[in-house]
């Protein structure tokens, strides 16, 4: 784990708090790229297992529920990355960020999104959506820097359902201070979303 934080955000904390949140963000992004790349790629790629979901005795493990019934930051980014649908950006490629929308359910969508600058408030894209039944389909492209960090917010309204989701932009390491400001606002995009147990 310190490796995997060491590579996300280029060092390791000393203090116990801010490695517990480190260590978790790092799981919860990197299941959260996982999740959703695989949905981007819809029936190029078709399926994702992954597991651990409890632990079974109190230890420092990848389960996203702890021992003690704690939900760990993953819990509710994969919770939010397996909604039936969902809107995600893939990495970005000639400098260009896809904005794809993954219909898994059996009818077509129709709604309305947003892609924003979480600091700025910038509109990056955004508009009317129309996704067929069971299929992942690209809305837009932003065009992004791969030197910049920045964090984009996604929300959508559908007929059936209003939600949201995030991307951070940029290569690591990531400054664990500009994160930790950040997580508010992630975990604002979902009400019953809670990052407190993690320093938010």
């Amino acid at each position: 784990m310190a490796d995997q934080i060491g590579e996300l955000f280029g060092s390791v904390p000393a203090d116990l708090q801010s490695f517990v949140l480190a260590s978790q963000v790092s799981q919860a992004e990197a299941k959260k790229y996982f999740i959703e790349s695989f949905r981007i790629r819809k029936w190029r790629r078709t399926g994702i297992i992954w597991w651990n979901v409890l632990d079974c005795w109190p230890q420092f493990s990848d389960a996203v529920v702890d021992y003690y019934f704690g939900k760990k930051l993953a819990y509710w980014y994969i919770r939010r990355s397996q909604l039936p649908f969902l809107i995600a950006l893939d990495e970005p490629s000639n400098w260009h960020c896809s904005v794809v929308a993954c219909n898994d359910t059996l009818e077509a969508v129709r709604g309305r999104y947003a892609v924003t600058d979480a600091d700025s408030g910038a509109l990056l894209a955004g508009g009317e959506l129309r996704v067929g039944v069971n299929r992942s389909e690209e809305l837009a492209r932003i065009r992004v820097s791969h030197g910049e960090h920045r964090l984009l917010i996604v929300s959508w309204e559908t007929e059936l359902t209003s939600a949201g989701n995030h991307y951070c932009l940029g290569k690591p390491p990531f400054d664990l201070a500009w994160y930790r400001e950040r997580l508010a606002r992630i975990a604002s995009i979902e009400p019953r979303f809670d990052a407190g147990g993690v320093g938010a």
